[in-house]
């Protein structure tokens, strides 16, 4: 064999892999803008029963006050972990991935797809890791009235392999705590469009949405995703999980 016949095949092998990689950083873009709407379908509606507070909690005013310029360094830092994930995931059948509360943040605030997603009500999207809990918090304007919502959940695999469980601990404008059950709907039909089977449960009083995602959810070329573990703690959240090449 030739060294030019050698150089090109290995030119078309890269040119396949950056091929493959780009539709993964696509593909997992999307797995998120998907879940964070879901979350947003939950909570969009509360604001309209009750008046909230424009008070921001402590929290939420040090995720928005990140600069423009390190927002699109973290975006930037944490697509380049979902590339890297994608490459790991080709040759190892186990994988595991940190996502920093700041690189979340830096997306969600750097990322103009995403904001086109969203009602136009909303605005401001961040997110809160600490004590075992993710915090979601938004601004949302409905009949001139702006307020702050804030919902607490848990984010968690089952023993179902590719089961998502999504546990509300609570959802409140300020101090007013808001009625999440009549939402479950809203919810259950927000994440069956994506594809996933959903049911409810619930653990201590708390409603839980159950959300099976059908495998080609998560697929990278011919290999099939699995979450096995997501882990919160302080300011990242820990997912673990295993890959599968296709039938």
């Amino acid at each position: 064999m030739s060294g030019n016949e050698t150089s090109g095949k290995r030119t078309e092998s890269a040119g396949d892999d950056e091929i493959v990689v780009e539709v993964w950083r696509r593909r997992a873009k999307r797995i998120l803008i998907r879940f964070l709407c879901g979350i947003v379908v939950i909570l969009v509606p509360v604001v309209i029963v009750c008046r909230g507070s424009l008070a921001e909690p402590a929290s939420y005013q040090a995720a928005l006050a990140m600069t423009q310029g390190d927002a699109e360094v973290y975006r930037m830092e944490f697509e380049s972990k979902i590339i890297e994930l994608g490459n790991i995931v080709r040759e190892k059948s186990q994988w595991k991935t940190t996502i920093t509360q700041a690189e979340l943040n830096g997306w969600l605030a750097d990322n103009r797809e995403f904001a086109k997603t969203l009602p136009k009500e909303v605005s401001q999207p961040r997110i809160v890791l600490a004590d075992a809990r993710m915090s979601v918090f938004f601004r949302c304007e409905i009949f001139g009235f702006d307020a702050i919502v804030q919902g607490e959940l848990d984010v968690f695999c089952t023993d179902v392999p590719g089961q998502i469980a999504c546990r509300i601990y609570r959802v409140r404008s300020g101090w007013v705590p808001l009625p999440i059950d009549s939402f479950a709907d809203q919810l259950t039909e927000g994440m069956v469009a994506y594809g996933a089977e959903v049911e409810w449960s619930e653990i201590d009083g708390d409603p839980v949405a159950l959300m099976l995602f059908p495998e080609e959810t998560f697929q990278l070329g011919k290999k099939i995703l699995t979450v096995q573990a997501l882990e919160i703690e302080e300011r990242k959240l820990m997912i673990t999980g295993k890959s599968k090449s296709k039938q």
